[in-house]
């Protein structure tokens, strides 16, 4: 197994609260280097990096980040909080396209990319967001694939995996996939392990979550709050033998932690996670 972390665990040391959280007494340095660092120390095989806690494209510093190639297996995750926002806006895509050519000349070759976000969660039909998302994925995909790049779109607790399904039908092409949130699955009231079974051959990532009940969730776009594996409501090892396939062929797995409990200690969360 190739396990990562996801650099959004440590969202609120780089000064992003979610509705309820409170100020960390502890503060990264940067958004780059510092959650690498933190990753490397546990022994990861992969950091997924979010992009909103980076420079713009045209700023950011390639030889730092090309060189994190030479340590851990980088992915590039674009798109907090709402992506595409569903094709509604245009500038999004390009955003997306100039990260996508970054990702290549730094040799990313995965990308965590997503449609929307739970703010947009239920504003119209899902079958509306995604026949307006078809058209920018599949340009985004066909340049990614240019570009020698994988992209991997995430249930990102706005619709469920079968709508996400419907799109990869859709655009049809053999560079684009999923990453499964499994916090996010629960929080759409889907059976994870089920999911996890019918999507197995489309997933390129997992974003390993454990959480509790969705209806102990103050906030409907802060969602759950995030435990420690085996303390909440996400079956953690089933989906893992469920999705054995993608595993097997070298998908990460990486250690993601959305809302934060009162007192926790995230770089904990995160090094348990990893353990």
């Amino acid at each position: 197994m190739r396990i990562g972390v996801d650099s959004y665990s440590y969202h609120r040391l780089l000064g992003f609260l979610r509705p309820g959280e409170k100020p960390a007494e502890l503060a990264f340095a940067d958004g780059l280097m510092a959650p690498i660092e933190h990753a490397l120390s546990l022994g990861c095989d992969v950091v997924s990096v979010q992009t909103c806690f980076l420079a713009t494209p045209a700023e950011i510093d390639r030889g730092a980040l090309g060189s994190v190639g030479e340590q851990v297996e980088l992915v590039l995750a674009w798109g907090a909080p709402n992506g595409l926002e569903f094709g509604r806006r245009e500038d999004a895509l390009d955003d997306l396209v100039a990260w996508i050519e970054l990702a290549a000349a730094v040799g990313c070759r995965l990308m965590r990319i997503v449609l929307g976000g739970p703010a947009l969660r239920g504003v119209e039909s899902p079958a509306a967001q995604v026949a307006r998302s078809i058209a920018p994925v599949r340009a985004a995909a066909r340049h990614a694939a240019r570009h020698g790049v994988e992209l991997a779109v995430e249930n990102h607790g706005d619709i469920a995996t079968e709508h996400l399904s419907i799109l990869l039908e859709c655009v049809a092409a053999e560079n684009l996939g999923l990453c499964f949130d499994t916090g996010n699955a629960v929080r759409l009231g889907e059976d994870p392990v089920e999911t996890a079974r019918r999507i197995a051959g489309r997933t390129l990532m997992v974003h390993l979550k454990d959480v509790e009940s969705p209806e102990r969730a103050l906030d409907s776009v802060a969602g759950p709050c995030s435990v420690a594996y085996g303390e909440g409501v996400v079956p953690v090892e089933a989906i893992l033998e469920a999705l054995a396939e993608p595993i097997d062929r070298g998908s990460p797995v990486c250690v993601e932690i959305g809302q934060l409990p009162p007192g926790a200690d995230e770089l904990r969360m995160v090094a348990d996670g990893v353990e």
